[in-house]
């Protein structure tokens, strides 16, 4: 018989490893109800040591820690949805915009596809892919080192390719929202790229769910 502390631990130790776990996964390895793991789960979020997300969990280390895309791009997602279409709506045809490497804009893609004439700059790996299937839209990638947990590019590749442009739209999100410390991300390439995005366009839309509200990471943008 394993007790729930001791699986508790065993979860967190699968978390150190892995850095993301699903439910149904910790199900079969315990031989125990998802519930229970559910409940085991809770538990140990409430102790800030992990944050549930859609169908599992991802290990929390601190204010750097970063959940995985593949996590992120399911969670709050009718919210990011929602957001997603309303800030196609903000785009006009013939206009150039930059759009960044998050989950919540990536949302805004499929609604673009009415939209004539759209040039559109991102760091975002799986943006661009996305985009680069729609023929109207003529889409520059900045290239750069690829993160592998965000599938963005960064580094001085990534900042002298926005720097090249002049737009009329920027379209980012960020991982957390507070009144008293303003936006902040949890990389400092990812931040200092967006504050370069931001000098560079005439408007700035942040696409943003209430999960990030009153929240605070490692780096201010």
């Amino acid at each position: 018989i394993v007790f729930a502390i001791e699986r508790q631990q065993a979860i967190l130790n699968m978390l150190k490893s892995k850095k993301s776990v699903a439910v149904s996964e910790l199900s079969k390895q315990f031989f125990i109800g998802e519930a229970s793991i559910r409940r085991d789960l809770e538990k140990l979020e409430k102790k800030g040591l992990l944050k549930r997300t859609y169908g599992g969990a991802v290990l929390l280390e601190g204010l750097d820690s970063e959940i995985p895309f593949a996590v992120r791009e399911v969670e709050q997602k009718d919210a990011k949805q929602i957001i997603g279409h309303a800030a196609a709506n903000l785009v006009k045809d013939g206009d150039v915009v930059i759009m960044d490497s998050s989950s919540t804009v990536l949302k805004m893609a499929p609604y673009l596809k009415g939209k004539i004439n759209l040039t559109v700059i991102t760091n975002g790996a799986r943006t661009a892919v996305e985009l680069g299937e729609m023929l109207h839209i003529k889409v520059y990638c900045t290239g750069g080192v690829l993160r592998e947990n965000s599938l963005s590019y960064i580094g001085e590749f990534a900042r002298s390719c926005v720097e090249r442009f002049n737009a009329d739209i920027l379209f980012f999100s960020c991982r957390a929202v507070s009144i008293e410390k303003g936006l902040s991300d949890i990389s400092m390439d990812e931040a200092e790229l967006r504050r370069l995005m931001m000098a560079n366009c005439k408007r700035i839309v942040l696409l943003c769910d209430s999960s990030k509200f009153d929240k605070v990471s490692f780096c201010k943008i």
